[in-house]
């Protein structure tokens, strides 16, 4: 397998799991909005680390994959 290969998969892998992260932190964020008055402390401040952990994640993902793709395009050259 050539080495764009690899990046190409690589990309693709991080893609399936930066789609999978933004569901996830949406989906807290969506909880945290509908029951952020009446949620237990715990749940609360679960979710509310949980959404911060995603958007980290999200964030070095994305950058892992647009290293990815810069290196792509150069062995295109």
């Amino acid at each position: 397998m050539s080495k764009l290969d690899e990046l190409k998969e690589e990309v693709n892998w991080l893609g399936r799991w930066l789609t999978a992260f933004i569901v996830t932190m949406f989906a807290l964020v969506g909880w945290l909005a509908l029951n952020y008055k009446t949620a237990e402390e715990f749940p609360f401040y679960a979710a509310t680390i949980g959404v911060a952990f995603f958007a980290i994640a999200i964030y070095l993902i994305n950058r892992s994959a647009i290293k990815k793709i810069r290196q792509m395009k150069e062995l295109k050259k």
